[in-house]
């Protein structure tokens, strides 16, 4: 689960189970700046254990280990939607051409547009489970199951 750094906010997570929070925090100062520097905090099943939230054009988004993606205005914390996308996640969702890519441990991976709503763009089965994040070179995306790694690219 790696930090991610927009719009002068770092979003870090916190820990693990039921005392795991997101925190927004200005990443400025020095000394102990827990209560004057964070500027909100997310707190619950919202929060993931290992995947890592996307930031973009001022949304968070964030998907939990139980399949469900949500979206968070990134400057107060504020609930824009959720999005039950199935499946158990481990690996990080990714963003390109407009549109956000979750894969999960089941082998499916739905696509969406980013924004104010959860518009499905399109949802894609693999034989085998999604055990890493997808990832991006050029225009051709890589998904990685138990037992294959796949290139899918339009050529």
């Amino acid at each position: 689960l790696r930090p991610v750094y927009g719009d002068g906010l770092l979003y870090i997570a916190t820990g693990r189970g039921n005392t795991g929070e997101l925190w927004a925090m200005r990443p400025d100062g020095s000394g102990d700046v827990t209560e004057s520097h964070v500027v909100w905090k997310a707190q619950g099943g919202i929060v993931p254990l290992e995947p890592s939230p996307l930031l973009i054009d001022g949304l968070l988004y964030l998907v939990n280990n139980t399949g469900i993606l949500t979206c968070l205005d990134a400057a107060t914390g504020e609930k824009v939607w959720d999005k039950r996308v199935g499946g158990n996640c481990i690996a990080s969702p990714i963003y390109g051409d407009g549109n956000i890519y979750v894969s999960n441990t089941q082998g499916r991976t739905m696509i969406l547009k980013a924004g104010n709503s959860p518009e499905v763009v399109a949802t894609n089965n693999l034989d085998d489970g999604c055990m890493a994040s997808p990832a991006v070179c050029g225009k051709a995306l890589f998904l990685r199951t138990k037992t294959h790694l796949y290139r899918i690219e339009n050529q």
